[in-house]
């Protein structure tokens, strides 16, 4: 899991390109590889942008679906680390 989240600062990865086609979004680096990624993770991964924090993140997001932060805070923690195992988001500090 990811460690020293409140300091850290999330950043779609440069080369990354997300598709709508017809609906369903797609992930890809160059075209020849693509990803199905859900439309929770794409907008947790436009809010990454690598000027806001983790903590940011989680209370923009709460704030506009109605949640309380607590309760959205690890699925966005769960949501980052999938997208940094995919080397969809890189990290600033």
């Amino acid at each position: 899991m990811l460690e020293g989240l409140e300091v850290k600062k999330p950043c779609k990865a440069k080369n990354l390109k997300v598709i709508d086609h017809l609906g369903t979004l797609y992930a890809t680096f160059d075209g020849s590889n693509m990803w199905k990624m859900d439309k929770v993770a794409y907008g947790i991964l436009q809010m990454c942008d690598g000027n806001r924090t983790v903590d940011q993140i989680v209370v923009a997001l709460a704030a506009r679906i109605g949640h309380n932060h607590e309760d959205v805070r690890p699925v966005v923690v769960e949501i980052l680390d999938d997208l940094t195992k995919m080397k969809f988001v890189e990290w600033n500090a």
